[in-house]
């Protein structure tokens, strides 16, 4: 993995600005209280759309995980409502939206915190996509047009951290997760390179399957103490394939080095190593395991810069050993602020990012995978509009949040779904800024925007 072979060796400017950009202008807002942050889409085999995202009503509350829907593509969504509510006061991590193969949903989630706790977790401390803080995973079910009670998948509070889940050719939902051990909890010690627990578990409704141990816990030193080693993981992603076999991908840190170790169902390979200083957090933007068309894995990731010219996307097709880059960004350009990627039907693949430009927005930019090609598509057109979004986007205090000179709209986040005939849609944390003198207020909304006619 040290000598690239590149399918892109063109500039950023010439890669991105002369493509035609997608206008996402009059698109409905479809969270409420502009205090929204991660979010995650799916295109049931209906063709109803689903969305759940995190969101805090005001300064000072929980952050809960919302639900959406439109049945019209996305044109009207009914009012949102709250799924993790469950009295307790603590909020929750990174949702995800999954529909098996009876035609059931599950939205499920990471609430931080305990039931008991004197002191509820409101927000992680330092979570993301890739999970960190350690929390405890939930769900709840949509069957029949209602959703069940919340359902607790593991036997122990706050022992998990990273997690995933997925969808088995057989239509079967499994999560997988990492996990200290019950001694370490109760220590208190459930820091993520110590949760050396890797668990899976599949799902039937409200009742959760046989849990599967992939590795288990070191034993501590001594009673109460730490675990002899430091075999946990985190940034956990992955799928499972035809054969039923798990496909995982996860970081760990056992010597201080921080290394991402693939595991094809049979055997567990080190395929990529970072350098020993890293300049930014990797669980708020994760690698990710998506397989092509001919059935290969693909590791798609944000590579440590240290030795690198400038700032990189990389897709590594783990069977060929092959390393394109999907992107070369100069420093004097911009920085990634963010990068996701979503598996599509068929082999095909979509990766999405925020890139701060210099004097100017956060632009959100595409990366689509379909029969051996990949395509590069700006999502936003912020700088190059007087305006990004319609009158009816309405800003804090009743504002409107149109381009002007003292307001301008970044993008956060992205989460791509496709629909039964290939057809992919987005929705998209954004939010708006206004500066006044020393003054600025932030607006973080989602938004739905078709991407495919």
């Amino acid at each position: 993995m040290q000598k690239l072979s590149c399918s892109v060796i063109i500039s950023f400017l010439f890669t991105f600005i002369f493509l035609p950009h997608i206008s996402i202008a009059q698109q409905p807002r479809i969270s409420q209280f502009e205090k929204a942050e991660l979010c995650d889409l799916l295109i049931d085999k209906a063709g109803v759309y689903h969305a759940v995202y995190q969101e805090k009503p005001d300064f000072g509350k929980p952050v809960f995980i919302y639900y959406t829907a439109s049945s019209n593509r996305g044109a009207t969504w009914t009012k949102p409502i709250t799924l993790s509510n469950d009295n307790s006061g603590n909020g929750s991590g990174y949702p995800r939206i999954l529909q098996d193969g009876s035609g059931r949903i599950y939205a499920i989630w990471k609430r931080y915190g305990t039931s008991d706790a004197k002191y509820p977790q409101q927000e992680p401390y330092l979570d993301g996509p890739g999970g960190k803080d350690p929390g405890t995973v939930f769900y709840k079910v949509l069957n029949g047009g209602a959703w069940s009670n919340q359902v607790q998948i593991n036997e122990l509070e706050a022992g998990q951290v990273s997690w995933f889940a997925t969808v088995s050719p057989q239509g079967l939902v499994y999560v997988f997760w990492t996990q200290a051990s019950e001694e370490s909890i109760k220590n208190n010690r459930q820091v993520w390179y110590y949760c050396d627990y890797m668990r899976f578990a599949p799902l039937n409704g409200t009742s959760v399957g046989a849990i599967t141990d992939l590795s288990k816990p070191s034993p501590p030193v001594s009673e109460g103490g730490f675990p002899v080693e430091k075999r946990g993981g985190m940034n956990l992603q992955g799928y499972i394939d035809k054969d039923n076999l798990p496909h995982i991908i996860y970081e760990d840190e056992p010597d201080g080095i921080r290394r991402i170790k693939y595991f094809d169902g049979k055997t567990q390979t080190v395929v990529y190593t970072y350098q020993g200083y890293i300049k930014r957090n990797t669980f708020h933007d994760p690698a990710h395991l998506l397989t092509d068309e001919a059935g290969n894995d693909h590791l798609i990731l944000l590579p440590s810069d240290a030795n690198l010219e400038d700032q990189q996307i990389w897709d590594v097709n783990l069977a060929t050993k092959k390393t394109d880059v999907l992107l070369h960004l100069p420093a004097s350009v911009g920085s990634i602020t963010g990068m996701q990627a979503s598996q599509g039907p068929n082999g095909a693949m979509a990766v999405t990012f925020e890139m701060y430009r210099r004097l100017a927005n956060t632009e959100a930019y595409g990366l689509f995978y379909e029969k051996g090609k990949w395509q590069k598509t700006g999502l936003t057109n912020n700088a190059a509009k007087d305006k990004f979004m319609s009158k009816d986007f309405i800003g804090v205090g009743g504002y409107l949040t149109n381009i002007t000179t003292s307001t301008t709209y970044n993008s956060q986040y992205t989460s791509v779904a496709y629909d039964a005939k290939g057809r992919k849609s987005m929705i998209m944390t954004i939010a708006a800024h206004w500066l006044s003198s020393a003054y600025s207020q932030d607006s973080p909304s989602v938004v739905f925007v078709p991407l495919d006619k």
